[in-house]
């Protein structure tokens, strides 16, 4: 098949987003398909055709406007015309108007997050409404999107692990270190995460890490390192450390190279996020500071509890792969 991945950003920019697109994009390559990525130029330098792992990227000029962007893509309107199909990650409204034009073309969408605001605004909500039901179908990247947005799932998923992913067996006792992954943000409770950082750095003297950026930079630096945005997290997970982080793909990393995760919620959206993950019981949840560090002085306590824990992670994320995924998708568009 001829397939169109729309979405905003795309490699060589760092997210959740463009690398579920990109493993997606890359394994349907590989399987015979057609793959054109259509997304915006997010810096100078990256040029508007371009290929990479076997898909052809088209970036569009950068805009925040949809006008902007609509008359973008009817530069390339051919491309939507003679594709077999069209997926929206987040950006139906790149569509729109092609969805008319073209009214029998498959479009459909990935839901992949929420904006960060809770309670979810109606505006919202409605939105989402309109975009599912203008949608052949949808995949929705965890049930809490059900729940909280009244979304009818075509399909769910959590995301993949690279198979090829190990690491030897380090165990509870062997970690040296807390290293935190994800933004830095209050919408990920990082203010409750480093309020928990605090003590454990007080108690523990353990060395903390944060791999990410944002907003709330600097209060993480007067705890420890931040190396603001990297392309690969796989050489911080690789160190015998306690990995605290909030989203499906750095938890699953970090099952996969057996590491015991910590995961903080701060309102019921976030807490549907983390406990209706499928590996939920093998990760520590906690919804606030004070609960974080009575877990996470429970498992320094007792190391032989974590490490069956971590074993029992590391099973259920070798059956979480790319390969999974791209099933979803291939499942969805022939329903």
């Amino acid at each position: 098949m001829t397939i169109l991945m729309l979405t905003r950003l795309f490699y060589p920019h760092i997210g959740g987003v463009e690398k579920h697109v990109e493993e997606v994009s890359a394994r349907l390559a590989e399987k015979g398909h057609q793959i054109t990525v259509v997304t915006l130029k997010h810096k100078r330098g990256l040029v508007e055709i371009a290929s990479h792992r076997g898909l052809k990227i088209l970036r569009l000029p950068y805009s925040n406007s949809k006008w902007g962007i609509w008359l973008n893509l009817w530069r390339y309107r051919s491309l939507l015309r003679k594709a077999d199909l069209v997926h929206c990650h987040d950006v139906f409204f790149w569509h729109l108007p092609f969805r008319f034009l073209y009214p029998k073309k498959p479009v459909f969408t990935t839901f992949h997050g929420w904006e960060g605001k809770f309670p979810v605004p109606g505006k919202f909500k409605l939105a989402r409404k309109i975009w599912e039901s203008l949608s052949s179908g949808n995949i929705c990247v965890g049930d809490y999107l059900i729940n909280h947005y009244g979304t009818k799932a075509g399909a769910v998923t959590y995301g993949g692990i690279d198979v090829s992913i190990h690491q030897n067996f380090i165990g509870g006792r062997g970690l040296r270190e807390v290293i935190f992954i994800g933004r830095l943000e209050p919408d990920l409770a990082v203010s409750e995460y480093l309020k928990a950082l605090k003590q454990i750095k007080a108690r523990y003297n353990l060395k903390i890490t944060f791999v990410g950026d944002g907003s709330l930079r600097g209060q993480a630096e007067k705890l420890g390192q931040v190396t603001g945005l990297v392309k690969d997290i796989g050489k911080f997970l690789n160190r015998p450390a306690y990995i605290f982080a909030s989203s499906y793909l750095t938890i699953l990393e970090a099952m996969a190279r057996r590491r015991p995760v910590f995961a903080l919620y701060q309102n019921p959206l976030k807490k549907d996020y983390l406990t209706l993950f499928p590996g939920a019981k093998f990760i520590f949840i906690a919804g606030s500071a004070s609960q974080l560090v009575s877990q996470f002085e429970s498992a320094r306590n007792k190391p032989r509890k974590i490490d069956k824990m971590i074993e029992a992670a590391y099973r259920f994320a070798q059956g979480q792969t790319w390969d999974k995924v791209v099933d979803d998708y291939l499942r969805l568009w022939k329903s």
